[in-house]
């Protein structure tokens, strides 16, 4: 009996061990070409999580299975680094201070005037006093604390921002501080999604800044709230809503692909250094974040403490907002702001360029 209960343990462990390992097939492997490895890179806080608790176990038990995880873990410690962050990056120092921030339309919490949301979501920015604020998901309607007079579409704060936005939707815009003296739109085919380019003239620097919305789930608030209700009481209902969600995920999947690819080669052809903001609605074990972030340092891994959970919608909460940059700059006290005008919390960081 004994034999047989460490068997089975040991066999749920490998399963746990196998989901760990293809979790990180998901950076390598487009879903365009097999999107499995994308779902379990998507789970790949909970397979890590499991495979720590089989650790604990056999460690309780005194075997030497507990190797097995320990391991399957080690091989992805680089991964583990963008998801924890133990001591972070602090400095005082004069730097570009640099916010994104996914703000849902300003409809919060759904019970809340977008006037009112919109007023909480200016008065967190301008506490911030960031000198480039990239905000996604942004339609003016319905309120007015982003367009006063007499500077429309500007920040109403004492010192002047210039402004950029998106022409067809107003979908994504970009405040800055310095002069913006190129702007440039990229919208994807069959999506609402897109990216805005900005040139920022500083005094010693041009920067390309891209602002980001790549695909959503589309998951609608019924939908979510169904899975709550799969059960193995109703076989058939349940498989049609897993086949469902998984249809789902993996379109999302497929067309988050082209899009960071289109994004990536935007990266790759800038003629400036470039900061990169946005929702990419993937986590950093992902085809898409790897694809983003080649050659850029993630303000995060650079200058983060703690988890930073981004999103805080009825999905999990994973990170799925970043704050890229090129090497020439250094990457300080980033920070997430648990603030609630959104489903998602505002990020920010201090840039600091490198003595060349």
């Amino acid at each position: 009996m004994k034999n047989f209960f460490r068997n089975s343990i040991l066999f749920f462990n490998l399963i746990a061990i196998l989901g760990l390992l293809m979790s990180y097939l998901a950076v390598n492997i487009s879903p365009a070409n097999w999107w499995v490895p994308a779902f379990f890179g998507l789970a790949f806080p909970y397979f890590l999580f499991l495979n720590i608790l089989f650790v604990l176990l056999w460690l309780f038990s005194k075997t030497r299975f507990a190797i097995l995880s320990v391991l399957a873990i080690t091989l992805g410690y680089t991964h583990l680094t963008h998801y924890i962050q133990l001591t972070g990056k602090q400095t005082t120092e004069e730097g570009l201070v640099v916010c994104s921030y996914n703000v849902k339309n300003f409809y919060g919490d759904m019970h809340s005037k977008k006037s009112d949301v919109a007023e909480n979501v200016l008065k967190h920015l301008q506490a911030q006093k960031a000198d480039i604020i990239c905000l996604q998901e942004f339609r003016p309607s319905g309120q007015n604390s982003f367009t006063k007079k007499p500077s429309k579409g500007k920040l109403p704060d004492p010192k002047d921002l210039k402004y950029a936005h998106a022409s067809k939707s107003g979908s994504q815009v970009n405040y800055s501080r310095f002069p913006i003296i190129h702007k440039e739109e990229v919208h994807f085919e069959g999506s609402a999604n897109m990216i805005l380019i900005s040139d920022l003239k500083t005094a010693d620097d041009t920067l390309r800044l891209f602002n980001c919305h790549l695909e959503s789930y589309r998951f609608t608030d019924a939908e979510i709230n169904s899975l709550d209700s799969i059960s193995f009481k109703k076989q058939e209902e349940s498989y049609r809503k897993v086949r469902y969600t998984g249809s789902k995920l993996k379109k999302a999947f497929i067309k988050r692909t082209e899009q960071a690819e289109t994004l990536h080669q935007l990266i790759t052809d800038s003629p400036h250094e470039v900061i990169v903001c946005g929702d990419f609605n993937d986590t950093p074990i992902s085809y898409t974040y790897a694809t983003v972030a080649q050659g850029l340092d993630d303000a995060f891994v650079s200058s983060g403490v703690g988890i930073a959970n981004t999103y805080l919608g009825k999905l999990p909460s994973f990170r799925i907002d970043y704050i890229l940059h090129s090497s020439s700059y250094e990457s300080y006290n980033f920070k997430v702001d648990k603030v609630d005008y959104s489903d998602h919390y505002p990020i920010s960081c201090t840039l600091i360029k490198k003595n060349q």
